[in-house]
């Protein structure tokens, strides 16, 4: 604030007005511009963890799914890792919006975090579906019929519909 009480003093003796009011409207949007990097830093981070975390998804889910994997493998220490990239992917999501608390956003950056709000809240649907018919489906044997393969089939198909949605869009 003193530099700019300097500039307009030492500027009004020896400039015209309204070049001190082109430069004080240069410097003032200037701020304005930097004001904004903030909001696009959290754009930029918010959606790289979005996508970190969908990646990790397909990481576990391919795991799952590899044909390398042993029957005797202990599948639900990818249960468990499941349920931490669920939560992980929540403490995301509520923390982006509490850092949104006063900063100056315009309708576009509104758009932007309503999407990424909505395109989480899919993703976060997807890990808990997937944990929760994979953990049916490790729990399915001779004796305890009450999960049938017919039902593991359409659930997964429901999934899949979900994740194309998210993935290929």
């Amino acid at each position: 604030m003193w530099f700019f009480r300097n500039l307009i003093l030492h500027c009004s003796s020896k400039m015209k007005l309204t070049t001190t009011l082109y430069i004080l409207i240069c410097i003032i949007s200037v701020d304005l511009i930097y004001a904004e990097s903030g909001i696009d830093e959290l754009k930029r981070s918010s959606n790289n963890c979005i996508s970190a975390i969908k990646n990790e998804f397909l990481s576990i889910k391919n795991k799952i799914f590899s044909p390398y994997n042993k029957k005797q493998f202990h599948f639900e220490s990818f249960i468990d890792s499941l349920h931490f990239l669920s939560e992980r992917l929540d403490i995301q999501r509520k923390n982006m919006f509490s850092d949104l608390i006063g900063l100056d956003i315009t309708a576009k950056d509104i758009q932007f975090f309503d999407n990424l709000n909505s395109e989480s809240i899919l993703l976060y649907n997807i890990i808990n579906g997937f944990g929760r018919i994979f953990q049916s489906y490790l729990n399915y044997d001779s004796t305890n019929r009450v999960y049938s393969f017919e039902q593991y089939a359409l659930e997964m198909r429901n999934l899949m519909v979900l994740e194309q949605r998210l993935f290929f869009k």
